[in-house]
């Protein structure tokens, strides 16, 4: 493959998911012999920056260079899109979509100390159709949990892009075609689901991308700017539970992904998933699954399905 990038090494303690980010950063523009038609998905550019600057500023008039899509997802701190005359916020767990050229401006505001990304540029027919799909669903900027296989699959094509495995223009293509389709399931899941209230799917999509972290009820509820007792009569109605239940039924998910999948010791896996030590994890492990979290690790066996 030819491309060209920066591979910094930083480090900065993201969630385990995003580790095999956490020391690269760097932009790589994807350049080939074979030139495919604009019938075909093209990888045009791949990258994880962190912006620290009020200098990074886009503009979609702009740019100088081919048309393309561009999705675009915050990991930490904050950036802002103004598309037309709405001004969206990009806090962590949030994405863009939008196609160059068009009028919209992204930038680091003064106010943010910085604004830590990873893209995907896209180019050809099929990307703008993807595009036009998923404004048509979900508009220009949505939540997604940084476990869902969207993003999962975006983090995998910037490693292997990284480590040099795209190496020819029909592999980009076909990277390209796969992450563009999930995004079609992904847009067509979440509008099916769109009988959820807004603030329960802004809490729900808090907790899942901060699970890991000190989370309290005020917490959830300053998220999704409604009161407590809201939230928790909200969460009843359509999810069965209650917020903090909610809470601690992801971090036991995350756990049993860790147990079963790495050779994490207990303690280390308990401190991943948000608990503060590993006495009250296995507490509440064993009141969520029925074992202990080493009892389990030994089983392993597929019939443990906790949650859907």
């Amino acid at each position: 493959m030819h491309s060209i990038g920066t591979d910094n090494h930083k480090g900065d303690g993201l969630v385990e998911l995003f580790d095999t980010l956490e020391k690269y950063e760097g932009s790589y523009g994807f350049y080939f012999q074979e030139q495919l038609s604009s019938d075909h998905v093209s990888i045009k550019d791949i990258g994880r920056e962190k912006r620290t600057s009020p200098d990074y500023y886009w503009d979609g008039l702009k740019r100088e260079d081919d048309n393309k899509i561009i999705f675009q997802y915050t990991l930490s701190g904050f950036g802002m899109l103004e598309l037309g005359k709405r001004v969206y916020q990009l806090d962590p767990g949030k994405a863009f979509i939008v196609k160059v050229p068009s009028e919209h401006r992204y930038y680091l505001p003064a106010h943010s100390k910085k604004w830590d990304f990873v893209f995907i540029a896209l180019q050809g027919a099929p990307a703008e159709k993807c595009w036009e799909f998923s404004n048509e669903m979900v508009g220009p900027v949505f939540q997604v949990p940084p476990d869902s296989k969207l993003i999962q699959l975006l983090l995998t094509t910037y490693q292997e892009t990284r480590e040099r495995r795209i190496t020819d223009a029909y592999r980009a293509s076909a990277k390209g075609y796969e992450f563009m389709m999930e995004l079609y399931r992904f847009a067509d899941k979440l509008e099916k689901t769109k009988e959820i209230p807004t603030a329960i799917a802004q809490a729900v999509t808090f907790i899942q991308a901060n699970f890991y972290q000190t989370i309290t009820l005020d917490d959830i509820a300053n998220v999704s700017s409604r009161s407590k007792y809201y939230l928790i009569k909200q969460f009843d109605e359509h999810l069965n539970t209650t917020p903090m239940q909610f809470l601690t039924q992801t971090r036991i998910k995350h756990a049993v992904e860790l147990l079963l999948h790495t050779n994490l010791p207990i303690k280390e896996i308990a401190v991943k998933v948000g608990f503060s030590n590993d006495n009250y994890f296995n507490k509440v492990f064993r009141k969520q699954v029925g074992k202990s979290a080493g009892a389990f690790r030994k089983c392993k066996r597929g019939k443990y399905i906790i949650f859907n």
